[in-house]
């Protein structure tokens, strides 16, 4: 029968045993987060992306049916009738202008 036998090596504080613990209950658990994460995920790009993309043709739409009645009406500026489109495809664009916050709270460097 073999024995085993203790070495030097096999010696450790109890702090690096509970820092080993540690790290391999935290390993364990790596194969689980993708399950959980799963249901953001399918809700992500099975209800809202397609939403975001249906909205986003509907206004398009829109803007191109009203770009020729600006046209023919002779209209410019504010009072357009395709204005208030153009606002909402920009808010829808810039996912509700909160990649136009970030800009605004942090702007590029200066490479001057």
């Amino acid at each position: 029968m073999l024995a085993v036998v203790p070495t030097q090596a096999m010696h450790f504080a109890p702090s690096q045993l509970a820092t080993a613990r540690l790290a391999l209950a935290q390993m364990a658990l790596l194969p689980i987060v993708p399950i959980l994460l799963l249901p953001f995920i399918v809700v992500a790009f099975v209800v809202v992306f397609p939403l975001w993309a249906l909205a986003l043709g509907v206004l398009w739409l829109l803007r191109a049916l009203l770009w020729p009645v600006d046209r023919v009406l002779g209209r410019a500026g504010p009072e357009r009738l395709a204005a208030p489109l153009e606002r909402g495809t920009r808010w829808l664009t810039t996912f509700g202008g909160l990649t136009e916050r970030y800009a605004a709270a942090n702007p590029p460097p200066d490479r001057s």
